[in-house]
């Protein structure tokens, strides 16, 4: 069988929800293996979906937790020309053993204002690193998925790992078969992320989306750059890299609350009056 090919049909039938279709894979398997990273030599413990209340505020606690998290998300192509891209359909959010995977859709149609209220809490945390990819594109459609909520228009402490190797070419799979021997297996980036339940083979997809921009960070952080690159005896800068967004109505929030503490500082020392 050609190589590649057996991807390509199982990318169909997740695309269009095929049953009864045997997907090509078996007489492969050994062979997509050596070429692909597989999410269990990452070690990872386990894969969360949520998508009710209970299991969103767990995951934001635990996700609090965390100094370094990956992020990624998910939405199903539209194929018909001059239409609007699909709603995001899953976000992923992942630390180094574990990785949630969440519902969006369902959860802004059931409990919207939880939803707003958890992923603020991430996203404009300063105490907590979030990885992306290309994320800038992701925060788009986010944006524009779900305009009412305001925790997408604002972030804390987001570094894009595409910035700092500065190395767009090959994408997310190119930089990770660069620097840790082994790319990404892209075939189910456009099956269909709004089909429930979503299948393993997408569930660890996406989780490793995530989880591998927390292994590249480490590498970031802990070694030089690439073998054989110029300058592979220097430390990879990072930090400046760092970005933050903050949205009018947050500014003016911030501003009240810095006011506030003046304010109550002034009252509560008598020098300064």
């Amino acid at each position: 069988m050609e190589a590649g090919y057996s991807e390509k049909v199982d990318e169909l039938c997740d695309r269009y929800s095929l049953e009864g279709f045997v997907k090509a894979k078996e007489s492969e398997v050994h062979f997509l293996e050596s070429r692909f990273l597989n999410l269990h030599e990452l070690l990872i413990d386990d894969i969360f979906w949520v998508d009710v209340a209970d299991s969103l505020q767990a995951a934001t606690s635990y996700i609090e937790g965390c100094k370094v998290v990956g992020l990624d998300c998910e939405w199903k192509p539209n194929y018909i020309k001059g239409s609007k891209p699909n709603k995001v359909s899953i976000m992923q959010i992942a630390s180094e053993k574990v990785a949630f995977v969440f519902d969006l859709i369902k959860l802004y149609d059931e409990v919207p204002e939880v939803l707003n209220n958890c992923l603020a809490r991430i996203f404009q945390s300063p105490r907590i690193l979030k990885l992306g990819y290309n994320f800038q594109c992701d925060t788009h459609q986010l944006s524009r998925s779900y305009q009412n909520l305001d925790c997408f228009k604002s972030y804390e402490m987001l570094l894009d790992i595409q910035k700092v190797f500065k190395e767009p070419c090959g994408g997310l799979s190119g930089l990770v078969k660069k620097i840790l021997g082994a790319g990404l297996n892209k075939t189910r980036r456009n099956s269909n992320w709004e089909q429930r339940p979503l299948t393993q083979q997408q569930l660890e997809y996406a989780a490793l989306d995530a989880v591998v921009l927390v292994h590249l960070f480490q590498h970031v952080r802990n070694h030089s750059h690439p073998a054989g690159a110029q300058g592979s005896d220097v430390k990879m800068e990072w930090k400046s890299h760092i970005a933050s967004q903050i949205s009018d109505t947050n500014k003016s929030w911030k501003k009240e609350v810095r006011s506030k503490k003046k304010y109550e500082a002034k009252m509560g020392n008598p020098k300064s009056s």
